[in-house]
């Protein structure tokens, strides 16, 4: 009788202990910080401690090595703040922790895996809180931005969203003429792309104003976009732009 009892038991253990629990929650006063793999993605989630519903849906990435990506960071200073401001005001904020593309990946494809990326998370964060997949908002800082630049342009795996939060990233005149959503372009002092022309910097740039300023007059997105370029900031995305990164997301999600 003994061991009929004990192999059952020790199945058990051992089916269980294959299912290891993938969420970790941290508590910081009034903000909880989820970190879980859903849908085939990791990210680290925000919310207020006590939230059951919420506004939308933002979802960020951050910079990395264009020559070399690994997988994206989920504990980037500049992602984290406007993830916070998000989340205290109401809003799921996650950073996503995107795919290392694979060895030989292309620009194109690259940008097709970070577009997927983003959507697997919004859809696992829609489906486990009860959000409106549309109501929701992406963001990039550098190599991020860049990437995104490109899936709004050339893929829809993102149209779906009410714009894109792109800071210190830069594209061409091809994709800017074919993005499928509005976006907010950031830039600073020193970035290279803000300053293509000293003479003429706002007219020559493919980031901030410069950028916004040549998305075609007869785009949809057109009149829901914007570009910003910081005379304060210094240094690759040095700028300190959670505020107006926050109040456009609040516009495209009214």
């Amino acid at each position: 009788m003994k061991k009929l009892i004990v192999i059952p038991l020790i199945i058990l253990c051992i089916i269980f202990s294959c299912k290891k629990d993938k969420t970790k929650v941290v508590i910081n006063g009034d903000m909880k910080e989820t970190t879980e793999t859903l849908n085939g993605i990791t990210y680290k989630l925000f919310t207020a401690k006590d939230a059951t519903n919420y506004k939308g849906i933002l979802v960020i990435g951050s910079g990395n090595d264009e020559n070399n990506p690994s997988a994206g960071s989920i504990d980037g200073a500049a992602e984290t703040a406007i993830c916070k401001k998000a989340a205290e005001n109401g809003y799921a904020a996650a950073i996503v922790k995107y795919q290392k593309p694979p060895n030989g990946a292309d620009w194109s494809s690259r940008a097709k895996l970070m577009g997927e990326d983003y959507d697997r998370a919004i859809v696992a964060i829609s489906g486990k809180y009860g959000i409106d997949k549309n109501k929701s908002v992406v963001g990039g800082f550098s190599y991020a931005s860049y990437m995104l630049f490109t899936h709004i342009a050339y893929y829809n795996s993102l149209s779906y969203s009410k714009g894109l939060l792109a800071a210190c990233g830069s594209t061409d005149l091809d994709k800017i003429s074919k993005f499928k959503i509005p976006v907010l372009s950031l830039t600073g002092r020193d970035e290279y792309e803000a300053y293509i022309d000293a003479a003429n910097p706002q007219n020559n740039a493919y980031a901030g104003v410069g950028l916004y300023n040549k998305i075609p007059a007869n785009s949809p997105i057109k009149a829901r976009s914007e570009g910003f370029s910081d005379p304060n900031s210094t240094g690759h995305c040095g700028g300190n732009w959670t505020e107006k990164m926050y109040n456009k997301m609040v516009f495209w999600l009214q």
